[in-house]
């Protein structure tokens, strides 16, 4: 236990908790997941993946301590909230396979109607997502002495990962290499460049998908049972500075998820919580109706703009559950407003 959370604790058992939670009842809460975990993958990085065991022990505290499911139309719609109970809203970043697989079907069980925010370019490749999938690989492969030949000039030769700068530039280098390659040819790809580093096809295991987006089948089932599929992006990216070039990509982002015979998405996700003092302007222009940051905190809607520069907790495995406890709580949000950060 670390000192941060023994003393979190000792305030969560002297009432702290409990009367900061009460002061704020009527600030809703906004989380935030990834995807989920079909296998080891929450190990390399717990804050991409979440086991459906930590998301139904959030729940269950959520439900016992007098939170309510709320959408997100209902969080910046003033009276529309639950009356009883503090409002949380809960959302998915990117479209994850295993977050269909994991996550969804529980939050439906506890009565959640989440927003699951789709990178479509991702999606519509269909393959495996390269940065993730390559970072797993060197992380599975550990710090090994490989030598890799056919490649290409980036790639081949020794290298040893046990040095970080190594292992940074074979990462880009993969990335690259396999970025040039066509959808269909990523997936044996990264087989070839995981083998070529110890680790074999069945510990890869691509064909779990855990790597991989949903289906534009499995978006139309998870849209019926009560999820919204809303706008991440075409690319994954948001470019301070740019305002006609973010528009653009928001607006081709809406016309592939209604290419997949979807509602018309509203709501909008800053990819890797990038965002500058234009973003309100641009959300206008773009026809969105809320944009959410990365940035914990509660909702406050203070002004028009409020509800393009919404906060948002991004939960995960690196997250206690005595921290989570806190600052769904709101008692981390009072220590950074006296501390100033």
């Amino acid at each position: 236990m670390t000192i941060k959370q023994a003393v979190l604790r000792a305030a969560k058992f002297a009432g702290v908790f409990a009367l900061v939670r009460a002061a704020t009842r009527r600030h809703p809460r906004i989380l935030c997941y990834h995807g989920g975990n079909l296998g080891d993958e929450r190990r390399y990085n717990p804050k991409l993946f979440c086991t459906r065991e930590q998301l139904r022990e959030r729940l269950d505290w959520l439900r016992r301590t007098g939170f309510v499911p709320a959408t997100l139309d209902e969080v910046v719609t003033p009276g529309a909230a639950p009356a009883k109970g503090i409002p949380v809203a809960i959302t998915l970043d990117d479209g994850w396979y295993s977050s269909w697989h994991d996550l969804l079907p529980i939050m439906a069980e506890y009565g959640h109607r989440p927003v699951l925010y789709l990178h479509t370019e991702a999606y519509e490749a269909g393959a495996p997502i390269i940065p993730v999938s390559v970072r797993y690989i060197l992380w599975k492969a550990g710090p090994v002495e490989a030598t890799l030949a056919g490649f290409g000039s980036g790639m081949d030769g020794n290298w040893r990962l046990a040095e970080r700068e190594q292992r940074h530039r074979l990462c880009a280098a993969a990335e690259s290499w396999l970025l040039a390659q066509a959808p269909q040819d990523v997936a044996p790809s990264l087989e070839r460049f995981a083998a070529a580093l110890g680790v074999p096809a069945a510990q890869l295991d691509l064909a779990s998908r855990r790597f991989s987006y949903m289906t534009r089948e499995e978006l139309q089932a998870a849209s019926t049972n009560g999820c919204a599929i809303e706008l991440h992006g075409h690319l994954h990216e948001y470019v301070p500075g740019e305002p006609e070039r973010n528009r653009a990509n928001i607006e081709k982002c809406r016309e592939k998820i209604l290419e997949a015979g979807l509602p018309r998405p509203t709501h909008y996700c800053y990819p890797s919580g990038a965002f500058d003092a234009q973003a309100p302007q641009v959300m206008r222009a773009a026809g969105v109706s809320t944009a959410t940051t990365c940035l914990p905190g509660l909702v406050r809607l203070k002004d028009g703009d409020t509800r393009y520069l919404l906060p948002r907790f991004l939960d995960g495995g690196d997250v206690s559950m005595i921290e989570f406890e806190a600052e769904m709580s709101g008692v981390l949000e009072l220590l950074r407003r006296l501390t100033g950060r």
